[in-house]
């Protein structure tokens, strides 16, 4: 099995480098990574922070705080299934619950999305504020979504090819390590 990991590696680095997968965040219960593209100085995750971190309305206030109380509890007790919106196959949203009194639609939501290869590996890509009831009526999420899809086939392939699976936390983590997007 190791033997078919370090060949794909070594495949998979001679590509053309477009970006890797950064280490944002580590705990004993998860390893959280993020997109970072050659070129861009700062990583998916960084740039959701940054661009939603200084929304003034109340609403949007509390979708990001309840974004950022959804990532301390993953650091804590991992990706468990129950803190994320599914948006279709491993593809899944924060926040999970939101707790504000109704939901203004002119105002919209925000939402942060993820790709959750086990309890243990968790890849957060961008989101923002939407108006649109779904992600696929909005271009700008759908378009985080479709890279966060394409991360996944990447990985599904090397997966596969060494002979491994997502619960191998160790194998998952040197392939994720290795991959350029």
């Amino acid at each position: 099995m190791y033997v078919s990991i370090f060949m794909i590696i070594f495949v998979t680095s001679n590509l053309r480098c477009m970006g890797k997968l950064e280490l944002i965040m580590e705990t004993e219960q998860i390893s959280i990574y993020s997109p970072k593209y050659d070129g861009e100085s700062q990583s998916e995750f960084a740039k959701f922070l940054s661009s939603n971190r200084s929304h003034t309305h109340p609403q949007l206030k509390a979708f990001f705080d309840a974004i950022l109380s959804a990532i301390e509890k993953i650091q804590e007790c991992g990706a468990r299934e129950n803190l994320f919106r599914p948006e279709g196959g491993r593809v899944k949203a924060l926040p999970m619950f939101y707790t504000y009194r109704r939901v203004n639609r002119s105002v919209g939501k925000i939402r942060l999305y993820c790709l959750c290869l086990s309890e243990r590996v968790l890849i957060i890509g961008n989101g923002g504020v939407t108006t649109a009831a779904r992600y696929d009526d909005d271009s700008v999420h759908l378009a985080y979504v479709e890279d966060l899809r394409a991360i996944f086939r990447q990985i599904r392939k090397i997966v596969r090819q060494a002979k491994t699976d997502y619960d191998d936390f160790d194998a998952l983590k040197r392939i994720i390590e290795s991959i350029t997007l």
